[in-house]
């Protein structure tokens, strides 16, 4: 069987040292169990998504960017150095929450699990928006402390604030364990010029076909 050429290549979880994709973008990733309880944290790759193959009950790990000429183009497109400004930025801000993720992810699984088994969600709503609080004026204040940064990657501090609080927000009011994320949501993040766009979630081509 042929493989897709937009499968991913390389072995996974990906390991806190792994530079050998160029197109790389690190994600951390908090499954949750059948009872929603969050898992140990794994490292994903942006780009990311699963596939349906052409046969019927198959799945792959695609990228989303394409095959490997596709993501070599990418990182022309965006700027090799450019991108590792964005990744630098990207790591430190991963920093900067990472204290809050674990406890936010206990608190979603709470109001999943409430909201499964038809009970009131809303003590840990409440706690979860609270905390959700607390990582956005962190956050703020991380946005502050790094202007010049966000600057060079022609990140406005307001914008980015703006996205932040539209993502936590998401993060609490959804419902469904299959879309929790802690992602931008689509329709705000494409009122915003390209560089915006790309630091929050890189542009996706058109998808190849996958072959049999």
């Amino acid at each position: 069987m042929i493989r897709p050429d937009d499968e991913c290549p390389y072995p996974r979880p990906f390991s806190a040292d792994f530079h050998s994709c160029p197109a790389y973008e690190a994600r951390e990733f908090i499954p949750l169990d059948t009872l929603y309880q969050p898992l140990e944290p794994i490292l994903t790759c942006r780009h990311l998504e699963t596939r349906a193959m052409t046969q019927r009950h198959r799945w792959y790990a695609a990228c989303a960017l394409g095959d490997a000429e596709a993501r070599n183009r990418w990182v022309l497109e965006v700027g090799p150095a450019r991108l590792g400004r964005i990744r630098a930025v990207q790591r430190e801000l991963g920093g900067a929450i990472a204290p809050y993720m674990t406890r936010l992810w206990e608190l979603k699984g709470q109001q999943l699990l409430a909201l499964r088994d038809g009970k009131d969600p809303e003590p840990a709503t409440t706690e979860l928006r609270r905390l959700g609080g607390e990582m956005t004026e962190e956050l703020s204040n991380f946005v502050k402390g790094h202007r010049q940064a966000l600057a060079a990657i022609e990140m406005p501090a307001d914008a980015t604030m703006q996205l932040v609080r539209a993502a936590v927000d998401r993060f609490v009011d959804t419902h469904f364990a299959t879309e929790v994320t802690l992602d931008v949501p689509d329709d705000l993040l494409k009122r915003f010029p390209e560089p915006v766009q790309s630091f929050f979630r890189p542009p996706v081509p058109m998808r190849p076909e996958a072959k049999s």
